[in-house]
């Protein structure tokens, strides 16, 4: 019987958690999302197809946004 508890108790928490960190995930890619957009406002680009961006990883977003940083700041100087 406490077996069962048990394993009921960890699995709830399992749940809770993986539902935690895909939040955490899909709010990070809306934030490199909208990065990317202000970017590309500031560089004077048309904005990137959005649907075209939500099909991307947060690693390929992170990349663009990055990209676009390098490229506002040559213009910088």
């Amino acid at each position: 019987m406490y077996d069962a508890t048990e394993k009921a108790r960890r699995d709830r928490q399992w749940a809770i958690n993986a539902t935690r960190t895909e939040g955490k995930i899909e709010g990070e890619i809306k934030g490199k999302i909208e990065l990317i957009r202000i970017l590309e406002g500031l560089l004077g680009q048309g904005p990137s197809d959005e649907s075209q961006l939500k099909s991307r990883t947060l690693e390929e977003l992170q990349k663009i946004g990055a990209e676009l940083q390098a490229q506002l700041r040559s213009r910088m100087v």
